[in-house]
C-alpha cells in the first residue's frame, strides 16, 4: 500500500515534463516562425504589404523643347488632362460609363470594362484635350479624377518631322531626335504615392520627389526652318510632278557639316501618327541606300587627279559610245569619241570614267572610295544611319572595277554623297555631319555644344579646285545639269541616274531609276552643298532633267534668304573721312571699317581669334564677308594676319587650331 504514493509522485513528475516539453515545443515554433516573418521574410513582405497598401504611379515631367538654328520652336511640350477612375467609389459603372462616352470620344462598353478591370485605380484616356466645362463636371463625378500630364506637340505638323521623330503615350523618344537625343529631352519622371485603405480606396496623393529636377533639356538643331520648308516644299512639286515613288534633299554646310535641312518623302504628321504606316517614318536621307550612278564620277575623277594618273586637258577615247569588258558591253548615252577629262564629266560618259578606274586600280579606288566615307556610318547624331555597300576590293570581279566607276555595284546613302562633296567643297575636308547644335537646362545654361569635327583630309587644296572646275561645266550650256543653273552664281554639280537593282531576282529592274543632282553653290566660295534625289519618277527620267531644277530653286530660294548675292549687285560702300586722315582714295589702304548707306559699320580688321572654336571661327569670318583656312580642331592658338590686321584682298585668314 506504500508503493502507490510513489508510483503517483512517479506518473505525475513524466506528465509535468511532458507538458514542459510541450510548451517549449510550441513556443520554440512561435519564435521560429516570428523569427522567419521579422527577419528571414522580411523584406519580401514588406514589399508585399506595399504593394497591397500603397498605390503609385509615375507621371512624366516637362519634356525640354526642340530648336532650330534661330531658336523657332520645332516641338514643345504642353498640359494635358489625364482622366483615371478609382472603381471602389463608383456606385454604378455602367450608369459612370454612359455619363463619360461622349466627352473622352470612347464607347460606353470599352470604359465601363476599364472600370470593371481594377478595384482600385485604372486609367480611362490620357493626355485628352477637355473644355474648362467638361474639366469641372468631369472632376465632380464620384470615383473619377483629372491628372495633369505632358503632351509633345509639333506646331508645324510634317515640317522636318523625318529628322525631328514622335515620341510615344508615356513620353519616350521613338524616332529621330526625340529618340537619339531621348534621356537628354525627357529629364526625371515625377512619382505620387497614394496610402489604400481596408477597402482599396486611395486616401491621399503625396509628390515623393519635389526636390528633383524634372524637366527635361532644351535642344538646339543645325536646321533651318525656313531652308527646311524651301527644300519640303521644291521636293513636293517636283516628285508630284514626275509622279514619283519618293524623294529626298539634303541642305549641308559644306564648311562645317551643319546639316541646314533634311527632306524625306513619303513624310507624316507626328500630332497624328496613328494615321501613318512605319515606312512614312523613315528618314531616307540616312536609312536609305541606292546606287549613285554617274554622281560617283566626280569622286572617281578627284582620285585619278590626285594620284597624278589622269592631267587635266588629257584625252580619253570612249569607244564612240560601246566599251566590251570581258563578258558585258558598256554604252553611253551618246556615241563620244576622244572626250577630254572635263568633258567626261560635263557630258557624264560611263566608258571614260570606267578607263580612268581601269587606270587608277582596284586597290586605289577602293581607299580613295572609303576615304570619301563610303560603306561606313557618317556618325551622324541621329538613329537608324545605314553604311551602304562597297565591297572589299579583293572581291572584286573583272568587271567590278568598271562599274563602281560610274556608280553602280556599289551603295550610298544620300547623307554619304552630300558628305563627301563637301569636302571637294571646302578644300578636301571630310566633316563629321550634325543636327545638334546645342543642348541647355531649363534656365538656358550650356550643357553642351557641338563644333565642326574634321575627320580627314581627303585631296589636297588643289585637286578640289581643279575638280570644281570641271564641275562648273556640268551645269553650263552643253552639259547634263543646264537645268540645275543658277543666274547669279556657278553651281559645281554632277548628274546621275541610276537603274534600281532588282533584290529579288538580281539585275536591274526594267524602268525603276532613281534620277539625282549633286553639287554646292557658289562654286568659288560655297555656302550650301545639296543632293535631291527622286525615286522611280514616271516618263523623263534623266536626273538633270528631273532632280536637276529642284537644285535650282532650294539653292536660289536658300542663297537669297541667307543674303548672299552677287559681288556686282553688293551695295556700294563710301569711306568716311575724319579730320586730319588721308584722302578717301587712299584710305582703302588703311581704313579699318567702312560705313554702308543705312549707316551700319562693317569692321575691316581681322579679329582675334585666340582661344575661339572653329565653329566661333567660321561664324565670325562670315559675318565679316572673308573666308577661313581652318588647320587642326579645337580652340585657335595662331593666325595669319595677326589681329587688328587688313583682311588679304585676296586668299582666305590662316587659322591653327589645338
Amino acid at each position: 500500500m506504500r508503493k502507490k504514493p510513489k508510483e503517483s509522485s512517479h506518473y505525475l513528475r513524466y506528465r509535468i515534463y511532458f507538458v514542459i516539453c510541450l510548451f517549449v515545443i510550441f513556443f520554440a515554433a512561435i519564435f521560429f516562425r516570428a523569427f522567419q516573418l521579422q527577419v528571414l521574410d522580411s523584406g519580401k513582405l514588406k514589399q508585399m504589404a506595399m504593394r497591397q497598401h500603397r498605390k503609385t504611379i509615375n507621371i512624366q515631367s516637362k519634356r525640354g523643347d526642340i530648336y532650330d538654328r534661330n531658336l523657332k520652336e520645332l516641338a514643345v511640350s504642353i498640359e494635358v488632362d489625364s482622366i483615371f477612375a478609382q472603381p471602389n467609389k463608383i456606385d454604378s459603372a455602367k450608369g459612370t460609363a454612359k455619363t463619360l462616352a461622349p466627352i473622352l470620344s470612347m464607347s460606353q462598353s470599352e470604359i465601363e470594362k476599364k472600370i470593371k478591370s481594377q478595384p482600385s485605380f485604372v486609367w480611362l484616356k490620357r493626355q485628352v484635350d477637355l473644355k474648362d466645362e467638361e474639366r469641372k463636371f468631369v472632376s465632380s463625378l464620384e470615383g473619377i479624377g483629372i491628372m495633369k500630364e505632358a503632351r509633345r506637340f509639333y506646331p508645324n505638323r510634317q515640317l522636318a518631322s523625318n529628322i525631328i521623330g514622335f515620341t510615344g503615350l508615356d513620353s519616350t523618344g521613338l524616332e529621330g531626335v526625340e529618340r537619339f537625343y531621348d534621356s537628354t529631352l525627357k529629364g526625371a519622371s515625377r512619382k505620387y504615392v497614394g496610402d489604400k485603405d481596408a477597402m482599396g480606396r486611395v486616401l491621399l496623393f503625396e509628390d515623393l520627389d519635389k526636390t528633383v529636377p524634372v524637366q527635361g533639356m532644351e535642344v538646339e538643331l543645325t536646321i533651318d526652318k525656313t531652308i527646311q520648308y524651301i527644300a519640303e516644299k521644291s521636293l513636293k512639286n517636283a516628285v508630284e510632278k514626275a509622279g514619283a515613288r519618293g524623294g529626298t534633299a539634303i541642305v549641308m554646310d559644306p564648311l562645317t557639316g551643319e546639316v541646314l535641312a533634311m527632306a524625306s518623302l513619303p513624310t507624316f504628321d507626328p500630332n497624328d501618327i496613328k494615321r501613318f504606316e512605319p515606312r512614312h517614318w523613315r528618314n531616307k536621307n540616312i536609312s536609305d541606300a541606292f546606287e549613285p550612278g554617274s554622281t560617283f564620277k566626280l569622286f572617281l575623277i578627284s582620285a585619278a587627279l590626285e594620284e597624278n594618273m589622269v592631267k587635266t586637258r588629257e584625252s580619253i577615247f570612249c569607244e564612240n559610245g560601246s566599251y566590251r569588258v570581258a563578258d558585258r558591253t558598256f554604252h553611253d548615252h551618246e556615241r563620244y569619241g576622244w572626250l577630254t577629262i572635263p568633258q567626261i564629266i560635263k557630258y557624264s560618259s560611263n566608258i571614260g570614267s570606267a578607263k580612268i578606274g581601269e587606270r587608277l586600280g582596284k586597290v586605289q579606288l577602293y581607299r580613295y572610295m572609303k576615304a570619301f566615307g563610303f560603306g561606313s556610318k557618317t556618325g551622324i547624331d541621329l538613329p537608324g544611319e545605314a553604311t551602304g555597300s562597297l565591297r572589299h576590293y579583293s572581291t572584286w570581279s573583272g568587271v567590278t572595277i568598271d562599274t563602281i566607276s560610274f556608280g553602280q555595284g556599289v551603295s550610298v546613302t544620300g547623307l554619304q554623297l552630300v558628305t563627301a562633296i563637301s569636302s571637294i567643297a571646302n578644300g578636301g575636308f571630310l566633316m563629321k555631319p550634325y543636327v545638334v547644335r546645342s543642348v541647355k537646362d531649363s534656365s538656358g545654361n550650356m550643357v553642351s555644344e557641338s563644333n565642326p569635327v574634321i575627320l580627314r583630309k581627303v585631296i589636297s587644296e588643289d585637286t578640289s579646285k581643279r575638280i570644281t572646275d570641271m564641275l562648273v561645266g556640268v551645269t553650263e550650256q552643253g552639259g547634263t545639269g543646264v537645268k540645275a543653273a543658277l543666274e547669279d552664281f556657278e553651281v559645281a554639280g554632277k548628274t546621275g541616274t541610276a537603274q534600281k537593282p532588282d533584290l529579288k531576282n538580281g539585275g536591274y529592274l526594267h524602268g525603276a531609276y532613281v534620277a539625282s543632282f549633286l553639287g554646292f553653290a557658289p562654286a568659288r566660295s560655297p555656302r550650301l552643298a545639296i543632293l535631291v534625289t527622286i525615286d522611280e519618277p514616271r516618263g523623263e527620267y534623266y536626273g538633270g532633267a528631273i532632280a536637276g531644277p529642284v537644285f535650282k530653286e532650294i539653292a536660289q530660294q536658300s542663297l537669297s534668304y541667307m543674303g548672299i548675292f552677287p559681288a556686282n549687285s553688293a551695295p556700294k560702300v563710301q569711306f568716311v573721312k575724319a579730320p586730319g586722315e588721308p584722302p578717301a582714295e587712299e584710305a582703302a589702304a588703311v581704313e579699318d571699317e567702312v560705313t554702308l548707306p543705312d549707316g551700319t559699320i562693317r569692321p575691316m580688321s581681322v579679329p582675334d581669334f585666340t582661344g575661339k572654336t572653329v565653329r566661333t571661327v567660321i561664324r565670325m569670318a562670315r559675318d565679316r564677308s572673308f573666308d577661313v583656312d581652318i588647320n587642326g580642331s579645337g580652340r585657335a592658338v595662331s593666325q595669319r594676319p595677326a589681329p587688328g590686321q587688313s583682311v588679304p584682298s585676296k586668299g582666305p585668314v590662316m587659322v591653327s587650331f589645338q
